[in-house]
């Protein structure tokens, strides 16, 4: 399929990794996962990148560390974060940042990829 959105998925969690990497692929999106942020940043295909699904907490540098990374690249692409840390601040950080979603883990597939093709079908309109 032409022109298939590209959705990354960083999560240093092999599980949830391959999960959400299936789930994507079953959707009839395209999914480049990485075990880090530093690993997805070294990823000369960044530009490519349609949507990003994140872990907020890895080992290294963090989701909302590479998200801030991203800006100061000028990256722009819809981001939705995924954790299992609870706390009112981190959220509130992610949407300051901009980001376009933020879930708790565990979290209910349907709805995080109503919630992605509803950011990709906002982000063609602009």
């Amino acid at each position: 399929m032409p022109n298939t959105p590209i959705i990354s998925i960083v999560d240093d969690d092999d599980t949830v990794r391959i999960s959400l990497d299936s789930l994507v692929r079953s959707m009839g999106y395209t999914a480049r996962t990485y075990a880090s942020a530093e690993d997805y940043l070294a990823d000369c295909a960044l530009d490519s990148t349609s949507c990003l699904i994140s872990d907020i907490r890895m080992p290294g540098m963090n989701g909302l560390q590479m998200f801030a990374e991203l800006q100061a690249r000028a990256m722009r692409f819809p981001v939705i974060f995924i954790t299992a840390c609870v706390g009112e601040a981190l959220e509130l950080r992610a949407q300051e940042l901009g980001a376009v979603g933020y879930f708790k883990k565990p979290f209910d597939g349907k709805q995080l990829m109503k919630h992605v093709q509803h950011v990709l079908r906002d982000a063609q309109l602009e």
